[in-house]
């Protein structure tokens, strides 16, 4: 059983090489992914931006549209105040001249505001689309990236998983299929060390009947709290001896 646990623990070391190779280019394509959820936002954002800044473009052109239209019917009523002779007359027109007065100054209050709201809102704009195309040429840069990844570990796993084909043939049915279980079932290592009495997986401590079983190193043995399969390293045991 010896042997055959040395097997496995140089199994575990070659599925754990696979394993992190894949979690590198696994971690670079969700980063990949989730900036491309907050570029679809961005763009969500500015095309809404984009529309509002069209549409305070069209009102400030109307308003500016409408002030136009006043001072030329100002312009009109004073001209025609200016040759009233008839003192009834005369009072209705300046009142229209006033009332245009007051509509000019409204719409001059008004154009102001907008166009200091576009020019704010066409800055932002801008700001946020330099945001956007700034992330977009950032996540073709790191798709390639990943794709380079992909691409250059694609060897090192073939090699890899060739090794641990190999060497699993070595390794009783019985005990591989009990390694691989426990491989699906948790991420990380499935066989560990239990030198000091203590379980390395979990750092449970074994019950002193259970830990004298496993040094005696005849039978496959699993932690009864993480049920990951354990042994005994006496060289470990001999340095946590000496650390102490």
């Amino acid at each position: 059983m010896k042997k055959q646990l040395e097997m496995l623990i140089d199994l575990q070391k070659i599925d754990l090489a696979q394993e992190a190779l894949r979690m590198d280019v696994d971690k670079r394509r969700a980063k990949v992914d989730a900036d491309r959820d907050l570029l679809g936002d961005l763009g969500a954002s500015l095309e809404q931006q984009t529309e509002a800044l069209e549409e305070s473009r069209r009102l400030l052109a109307s308003k500016r549209g409408e002030l136009e239209e006043a001072k030329k019917s100002h312009d009109h009523a004073n001209e025609k105040l200016n040759a009233v002779t008839n003192s009834r007359d005369y009072a209705a027109l300046e009142r229209e001249v006033e009332n245009f007065k007051k509509m000019m100054a409204q719409l001059e209050g008004e154009i102001e505001s907008l166009s200091k709201a576009v020019e704010e809102a066409a800055a932002s704009s801008e700001k946020h689309q330099s945001e956007y195309d700034t992330l977009k040429a950032q996540i073709d840069v790191d798709q390639k990236a990943v794709d380079d990844a992909a691409a250059s570990i694609e060897g090192r796993v073939a090699e890899l998983q060739a090794k641990s084909d190999e060497l699993a043939k070595g390794i009783s049915p019985q005990v591989l299929a009990r390694y691989r279980f426990i491989r699906s079932r948790r991420s990380g290592e499935a066989i560990v060390s239990a030198s000091g009495g203590t379980c390395t997986g979990c750092h449970m401590r074994l019950q002193p009947q259970a830990f004298i079983v496993l040094q005696r190193q005849n039978s496959l043995e699993c932690c009864q709290n993480c049920q990951r399969i354990i042994y005994y390293s006496a060289e470990e045991a001999a340095a946590l001896h000496h650390d102490k």
